[in-house]
């Protein structure tokens, strides 16, 4: 597998039902900041490795595929190149992450403003993991 700062790789997508369906029943956290909301579940690394993530634009509201697609190749883009914290972050703690970018709005965006919600969101994520890891550990010494 590649490993570049800048990929976005087959394994990197979530497409198991089993892995989605238990993302949206326990992976309850999410963090938003309109019109992304993000929903993500940290596992072991026995399960799955480094972050795979899930992008979803309804189809209730943009009932063009063209639509649809712009806004998840914005997204993927978006992911691409600015995803080398978070899979640090992800790895060095040997966990796996699954992630879902939902799309929460009925107009497209232009791609700077999606970036820069995009770019908030992404830093809150980075932070929740570290916070999420670090106060795990702690349990596990405690015990």
């Amino acid at each position: 597998m590649k490993t570049g700062a800048n990929t976005f790789s087959k394994q990197e997508r979530l497409c198991g039902q089993k892995l989605i369906d238990r993302l949206f029943t326990e992976g309850n956290r999410q963090i938003s900041a309109f019109p992304i909301r993000l929903v993500w579940l940290l596992s072991d690394y026995s399960e799955f490795e480094g972050v795979r993530i899930l992008i979803s634009a309804p189809k209730r509201n943009f009932h063009h595929a063209v639509d649809r697609n712009r806004i998840k190749r914005q997204i993927r883009e978006f992911y691409r190149t600015s995803s080398a914290p978070l899979k640090d972050a992800v790895a060095s703690r040997n966990k796996g992450l699954a992630l879902a970018f939902l799309f929460n709005d009925n107009k497209l965006w232009d791609t700077e403003k999606l970036q820069s919600r995009l770019q908030a969101v992404m830093d809150r994520l980075t932070d929740a993991v570290q916070e999420d890891v670090e106060s795990q550990s702690g349990k596990c010494q405690e015990k």
